[in-house]
């Protein structure tokens, strides 16, 4: 007995030993080498660009404010030529001095809008200044255009680019990899190895002192699946979440602004409606407007979400707006699938509802709406017997859907055509249940429907339009558009699994993308008619999915709006995936390679959690947001409240931040008392002392409108950008 415990004190001293050597050489630091920082300027989603034209140089002027060390740079480039990828000569030069760096690059190796590293150590000395020199011959390509002020406070020098000689005001996507004191050690380079060690030495010493048998009865003791039969599912759905909340206010908050010009118009709205302005979205500017070029819903959303935070800024109302409302999507699920609700959830995976989620539109609102409507009809067509209070939320859903987009009035469509089949249905039983589902399915049609054709009415009336803008053709190219139709259905298939189009389908010609999607949709329609039956909550959400693709379709033809992309049809896919899942689950149920896959799927949420929360941005609690707003605070500073700006250039995405001002025009038409008629809401008027210099210089304004021009000039603030002009 004393000899075997001697063996295992002695076991464990060995395992101890060893442990503390490979712990020892963990923590040793990498001859030669330190850790290196990638800091890079957050690329937002507004599409401007600073191009590299043919042959002619692009300076990229740095003056650093600290002593720096560099690994080399990071490159972001857009649109480079497939017709003749050429090459891209870059020289690094100290202003007026030696050559640092002097490369190039064949343009083939740069993966468009994906950051490229271009090694080099260099070190830049506090207060001198660099030049890097950009120069492509055949590839033409484009840097990302960022905002200066930004990018000082991201990266340890500022940055002056020009082009063709002259300064274009703008940053670019560049940068940079600094070389920090911290030694590597053999720990950082293998990750995890530490934590490893420690779970195989403390498994180690357990086998040894309690042997094999008791180890293994230990872990066979745990209840796992108990716990995940019990919990895994309401678990997996709080674990996404949390992921996509925080991936919504990591990605669209603290790293990138998604404002599109309909999100500032939401916002602009959503501001009027908690200041007691209504649907009057240029309320707080003085004027008499009405909101009808979109449906109120969503406005009232995030404007109730600004009144019940005691203010909040209306674009952080909107984000906090779509984590609600995927809750309840994710409520919705786990209230119509129970214990299969995970795998549905993962429909909120698709890169589209990402994108969609990280904006501010009305989409995700108008997928919740058709997700309840869905579920409800799914219930009224497939029970005997149906309840009053589901024809009134089916109502309301549909009303729902309707007042967050317009394209919402589908549903009865939808509707109507499961109303042919009960009527079908009562012709062959006459039975009085199927009567009373076909009364009850047409008067909620009908009140629902009377509703929104009340709201068009009002818009008519108060608008001149019914839904605000004419929406009649205009000029389209139609291959064109045939095309980006072909482009937009692929992209869904791939987003379904967040992936992007492989470049070796992307890179087929139009004529062979639809023969793929042929083949798809062929397979989908066989797999569907096998497995799909009548009267299921999968028909109805396959129905009211392949009607919307069908409707939004041909009414995109016959009026122009956007082009075709994931913004219009996720909705549908949304649905349809759901559809989908339900048809797939009795062949995956009880599977090994299912659990296998619920395990991954648990996995990828989990480290995509941790990953967010490990975001630079998040940790040093900086919001590319406030920086945004910091730089419309400057440009409002000199305009008073409720004024007119002529011929603003103004960030269209700031409309909601000051919705007090508008934006307006002088032609050779106006007069100081027609601009007082036109703007009667503004108190002031402003204009650019650039554009009131070339206005005068031009010489064709009416004569009250160069004297007020003039005398502006004149009592104008040598420091200030604009003159200011009382209209009152």
């Amino acid at each position: 007995m004393k000899k075997k415990y001697l063996l295992k004190t002695a076991a464990v001293i060995v395992i101890l030993l060893l442990s503390a050597l490979v712990m020892a050489i963990l923590a040793h630091p990498v001859k030669n080498s330190r850790d290196t920082e990638k800091i890079l300027p957050v690329v937002t989603d507004i599409q401007r660009y600073v191009k590299c034209e043919k042959d002619v140089p692009l300076e990229i002027v740095m003056r650093a404010g600290e002593d720096v060390s560099l690994g080399g740079f990071e490159l972001l480039m857009v649109n480079l030529s497939e017709d003749s990828r050429g090459t891209i000569h870059i020289l690094l030069t100290q202003k007026d001095g030696d050559t640092l760096l002097d490369q190039v690059l064949s343009a083939d190796t740069i993966v468009p809008g994906e950051w490229f590293t271009l090694a080099g150590d260099v070190f830049f000395t506090a207060g001198s200044e660099y030049v890097l020199t950009l120069t492509a011959d055949e590839s033409e390509p484009y840097f990302m255009a960022l905002d200066t002020d930004y990018l000082d406070s991201r990266l340890p020098f500022t940055e002056t680019v020009y082009q063709n000689g002259q300064d274009v005001g703008l940053g670019v996507s560049l940068g940079i990899d600094v070389v920090t004191d911290k030694e590597v050690t053999f720990g950082d380079i293998f990750y995890y190895a530490v934590p490893a060690v420690i779970v195989l030495t403390v498994l180690a010493i357990a086998l040894v002192l309690a042997g094999y048998g008791r180890v293994r009865a230990f872990l066979a003791s745990i209840p796992v699946s108990l716990w995940v039969r019990r919990w895994g599912n309401e678990l997996f759905l709080f674990l996404l979440f949390l992921t996509l909340c925080l991936s919504i206010y990591s990605r669209a908050y603290c790293e990138g602004v998604y404002i599109s010009a309909d999100s500032a118009d939401y916002m602009r709205e959503a501001v009027n409606l908690a200041g007691g302005h209504g649907f009057s979205y240029d309320g707080l500017a003085g004027y008499r407007s009405w909101f009808a070029n979109w449906p109120i819903l969503y406005p009232v959303m995030i404007a109730a979400m600004i009144v019940l935070t005691g203010g909040a800024d209306a674009y952080l109302a909107s984000k906090l707006v779509t984590m609600a409302l995927i809750a309840l999507i994710l409520f919705l699920l786990y209230a119509a699938f129970r214990k299969d609700a995970w795998i549905y959830a993962l429909c909120l995976t698709n890169l589209g509802f990402l994108q969609l989620a990280y904006y501010t539109w009305s989409e995700v609102p108008f997928m919740l709406f058709l997700l309840l409507f869905s579920l409800v009809l799914a219930k009224i067509i497939r029970e005997e017997q149906v309840k009053a209070r589901w024809y009134v939320l089916l109502g309301l859903s549909g009303l729902g859907s309707f007042l967050t987009r317009y394209v919402g009035l589908y549903v009865w469509i939808v509707a109507g055509l499961y109303l042919c089949g009960l009527l079908l249905d009562y012709r062959k039983r006459r039975e009085r249940a199927v009567c009373r589902k076909m009364i009850g399915l047409t008067l909620t049609a009908f009140v629902s429907g009377l509703l929104s054709v009340g709201y068009f009415c009002v818009n008519k009336l108060m608008n001149g339009m019914p839904s605000g803008v004419s929406r009649t053709m205009w000029w389209d190219d139609y291959e064109k558009l045939t095309n980006d139709l072909i482009q937009s259905l692929l992209t869904e298939i791939f987003n379904i699994f967040s992936l992007q189009v492989p470049e070796l389908i992307d890179g087929y010609p139009f004529d062979k993308k639809v023969l793929f999607l042929a083949v798809v949709f062929a397979g989908l329609i066989w797999f569907v008619r096998k497995t799909c039956r009548r009267r299921t909550t999968e028909s109805v959400f396959l129905t009211m999915a392949v009607s919307y693709y069908l409707i939004f379709i041909v009414i995109r033809y016959f009026s122009s709006m956007d082009s075709f992309y994931f913004r219009f049809f996720e909705p549908a896919t949304f649905l349809a995936c759901i559809g989908l899942i339900g048809l797939l689950l009795p062949y995956l149920r009880g599977r090994k390679a299912f659990s296998y896959f619920a395990g991954a799927a648990f996995a990828v949420v989990l480290i995509s959690l941790l990953s967010l929360t490990d975001s630079g941005e998040l940790k040093e609690g900086r919001a590319y947001y406030s920086d945004v707003r910091a730089g419309w605070e400057r440009a409002y500073a000199e305009i008073p409240e409720k004024s007119v700006v002529i011929f603003s250039d103004l960030d269209f995405r700031s409309s909601y931040y000051r919705p007090d001002v508008i934006g307006g025009v002088i032609d050779q038409a106006s007069t100081l008392d027609s601009l007082k008629e036109v703007y009667y809401g503004s108190d002031y008027l402003c204009v650019k002392k650039e554009f009131a210099e070339t206005m005068l210089a031009e010489g064709e304004y009416d004569k009250s409108i160069s004297e007020m021009l003039q005398n502006g000039l004149a009592e104008a603030e040598d420091s200030g950008i604009y003159i200011v002009v009382p209209l009152h």
